[in-house]
């Protein structure tokens, strides 16, 4: 739909290390998804180095450290944006990273682990120091995690102290928001997650710069949901396919009438011809929705 590169979910730098097979498995990647690179989250340097030297020779275009992730679990074993408490740890990470690739290393980061504890203004140079090429920043710090606005002028302040490039991310949930981000804090770019979800056309508005091209008419909405349905069935086990399927619909079934109710069938699909029943379904709404708004 026109985004630049991609990234994989994160994978566990000690997984890699230890050469775990359900680790390997999230490096699996289809030619058509280029650039993309991998993110790896860990605590400890020496994961990464050999993690690194790993996933270096598999095609990827860069590497990704995340020390973004809020989530509890990840935090409690010093990953992710625990690292943002921890900035020694957060450059020797890199360090480790970057000496051990060819490949651009890039950081995704929050704003700090809470309004008290803000990432120090020296930190991008410190990580472009370390050999990062680019920060991603998501506008948050850990405390808030996925509530509450963005704080769009504390990216903007680290993307003043920057030397290198940093994408600005948060709550781009239409073209209009994610351009008012990009605008708002300076930024070199975008990066959108849950806004994509259900979503893809926004890239294409992005590109394009006119909002109306992320809405997609009726007939792309049913094909894409095929592909997508295609490209799961060729990597997720059978046993499994549906149950991911399943929220993999509700991100597409919002927004218009009768989304709700359809939403309600869509959580019991199990098989082939009960999603091409909700797709028949979809299909008359949406096209019953752009008549209506036309």
């Amino acid at each position: 739909m026109g985004a630049t590169a991609v990234v994989t979910e994160m994978v566990a730098a000690a997984g890699l290390s230890r050469r775990s097979v359900k680790s390997h498995r999230l490096l699996r990647f289809h030619d058509e998804e280029k650039p993309i690179g991998v993110q790896l989250f860990g605590k400890r340097p020496g994961d990464f180095e050999r993690a690194a030297e790993l996933v270096s020779g598999m095609g990827f275009d860069f590497i990704d450290i995340n020390a973004g992730c809020p989530v509890k679990k990840v935090v409690n074993s010093g990953s992710g944006s625990a690292l943002l408490r921890n900035i020694p740890v957060l450059t020797a990470i890199l360090r480790a990273v970057s000496s051990h690739t060819s490949l651009p290393v890039t950081v995704k980061i929050r704003i700090g682990w809470s309004p008290e504890e803000p990432v120090p203004d020296n930190l991008p140079a410190l990580l472009a120091d370390e050999g990062a090429a680019a920060i991603a920043v998501h506008g948050r710090y850990r405390s808030d995690m996925f509530s509450g606005e963005v704080r769009k002028e504390e990216i903007e302040r680290i993307v003043r102290k920057s030397p290198i490039p940093v994408v600005a991310n948060g709550d781009s949930r239409s073209v209009r928001d994610a351009l008012d981000l990009l605008d708002a804090s300076g930024a070199a770019g975008l990066m959108i997650g849950r806004g994509s979800l259900g979503n893809p056309w926004i890239f294409r508005g992005l590109v394009s710069g006119k909002p109306e091209d992320a809405s997609p008419l009726p007939q792309e909405v049913i094909r894409v949901i095929r592909q997508q349905y295609e490209m799961m069935s060729e990597y997720i086990p059978a046993n499994h396919l549906y149950s991911i399927l399943r929220g993999q619909l509700l991100n597409y079934i919002r927004g218009f009438r009768g989304a709700a109710e359809l939403r309600g069938r869509a959580v019991g699909v199990g098989c082939r011809e009960d999603l091409e029943d909700i797709l028949s379904e979809l299909a008359e709404l949406l096209s019953t929705e752009r008549q209506r708004n036309s």
